[in-house]
């Protein structure tokens, strides 16, 4: 009797220290899984604020351009509205390219934050992983 509560023991411990393994095991692959996912999920955020900097690079070449085509103008409207008949109209006009260049600056500003926080992104993010490379050196 004592031998058959023995084996009978025996298999339930076995049995559980068996569970315990398999149940481990799916914990980690689990957190595997939620790791990976983790991965992929901050490597596409991203790609997204990578595509958006990049756009507003191109619209911050724009602006730029357009800027400068509106100091051209100022400037030759400046250079020559006291000679004119429609000296008064042209310095109007010269007003509105001035007004438009202050619209442009703030649009300017928003591109150039856009661009600035994804570099200090990118910058955190290459220190960051470099930071890693140098602690798995270590170990």
């Amino acid at each position: 009797m004592k031998k058959v509560l023995g084996i009978i023991l025996s298999l339930i411990v076995l049995n559980s220290v068996s569970f315990s393994a398999t149940s481990s095991d799916q914990s980690l692959s689990n957190l595997e899984q939620q790791l990976a996912k983790l991965d992929q999920m901050e490597e596409q955020k991203f790609n997204e604020q990578k595509a958006l900097a990049a756009a507003a690079q191109n619209r911050l070449d724009k602006y730029m351009e357009m800027d400068s085509v509106i100091d051209e103008r100022i400037a030759s409207i400046e250079a020559t509205y006291q000679n004119s008949i429609f000296g008064k109209e042209f310095k109007d006009k010269s007003n509105e390219y001035k007004s438009l260049k202050s619209q442009l600056a703030t649009e300017i500003k928003k591109e150039q934050k856009i661009i600035s926080d994804f570099e200090l992104l990118e910058s955190l993010r290459d220190w960051f992983i470099k930071f890693i490379d140098w602690i798995d050196y270590l170990n």
